[in-house]
């Protein structure tokens, strides 16, 4: 069967439940999502055998981390005691240089952010302390490597490393609201679901991830978060709101450029789950969805212009540590030699070279970059991301 009997939400939740042997979910926001994103997947997403039993299994694996969480937290009330400061937020399109500013920032002393392989496995399996966190990591370097055999090209489009900070979003994931599952399956449903979608209840799970994390490793304390997710775009009112003293680093890049990387991205993680070519497709799903996301944040901004800042791509790669202390100093974050040494040990590890290089053409995909140039002039012309 292409999909199993289990591959609805009520069957999903119960094979839950039999995995962890618990029952309590929690509040119950997250089912309106998980049903408009399962139906997404068995109506639209043409998933093959190997696509189902794959994001079957993500779908499992996050309603049991729900179970897991729910449990946790009733089990530690000290958890919800942890004070969450994040200093900045990194926000705007993908393919911007968001990676690079957030890993560079998170390299402070001072700072923290996610690490991918406790993103991944954010929770606990046993009380052994130090042999529960080896084995959490031993696995995310197994799925890490798996998810790159998989993708091809994928380490020439994103720097992968299971030990790197990466973002947040797989936390945001857990409560069935993120761009995730739009960038490896075709979902336009779900896609349209989430521009209209109320995103607080999975931002207010995000505060209590990051509390989670903070509570297993005590070296967090006194460090302010870094957060980063190309995702925060499609909720940035939300993310103001949640995060009321963080910064707003916005990264800019010429749209055509933007495009023609995500678009090879997408094509990339979406390939290995269908065996229908959706990448023409998928372009064009991810191009209104993405000026609509633009849209909506120009209309947030505008009522806090005072808590962004601009971080152009070529400017970027050029002065790294420029922006780095601009950031900080945003953010109200004193600057130390500390902060400057590992910023430049950072640099001087991650060199670009390392890495294959990245080719992409926006008409491979069907999409003429002056007709994206004209339907992206209304951001482009303020930004200037050319710069």
């Amino acid at each position: 069967m292409r999909y199993p009997a289990e591959f609805n939400v009520d069957g999903l939740m119960a094979l839950a439940r039999q995995r962890t042997g618990l029952t309590d979910f929690g509040p119950d926001h997250f089912v309106e999502p998980l049903t408009i994103l399962v139906r997404a997947m068995v109506e639209e997403a043409q998933l093959n055998d190997t696509g189902s039993a794959v994001h079957g299994g993500r779908l499992v694996n996050a309603l049991s981390n729900r179970l897991r969480k729910h449990a946790l937290l009733a089990k530690q009330p000290e958890i919800r005691e942890q004070e969450v400061h994040v200093a900045a937020v990194i926000v705007g399109l993908p393919r911007t240089g968001s990676t690079m500013l957030h890993r560079l920032l998170a390299a402070s002393p001072h700072a923290t952010a996610t690490r991918w392989w406790e993103t991944i496995f954010p929770l606990p399996r046993r009380d052994d302390g130090d042999a529960d966190i080896a084995s959490r990591k031993t696995d995310a370097e197994a799925l890490a490597a798996q998810l790159l055999e998989s993708s091809a090209g994928f380490d020439a489009i994103h720097p992968l490393d299971a030990h790197a900070f990466d973002e947040e979003l797989p936390l945001i994931e857990q409560s069935f609201m993120s761009n995730i599952p739009e960038s490896m399956l075709y979902v336009p449903s779900y896609g349209e679901y989430l521009l209209g979608a109320d995103q607080r209840p999975a931002y207010e799970e995000l505060i209590d991830w990051l509390r989670i994390l903070q509570w297993q490793d005590p070296t967090r304390a006194g460090q302010k978060w870094i957060l980063k997710a190309p995702h925060h775009l499609t909720a940035v009112q939300t993310v103001l709101d949640a995060f009321p003293k963080a910064v707003m680093a916005m990264t800019h890049r010429r749209v055509d450029h933007v495009m023609g990387s995500w678009y090879s991205m997408v094509a990339s993680l979406t390939g290995g789950n269908t065996d229908t070519d959706f990448s023409a497709a998928q372009a064009a799903h991810w191009t209104q969805r993405l000026r609509r996301n633009l849209e909506d944040m120009m209309t947030a901004r505008a009522k806090a212009e005072d808590r962004f800042i601009d971080v152009h791509y070529r400017s970027l790669l050029e002065e790294p540590l420029v922006h780095a202390r601009r950031t900080f100093e945003a953010a109200g974050m004193p600057l130390t030699d500390a902060d400057e040494a590992a910023w430049s040990a950072w640099l001087a590890a991650n060199q670009r070279d390392n890495r294959p290089s990245h080719k992409y053409d926006v008409a491979d995909f069907g999409v003429s970059s002056d007709a994206l140039k004209q339907d992206f002039a209304f951001y482009s012309d303020i930004f200037d991301p050319a710069r």
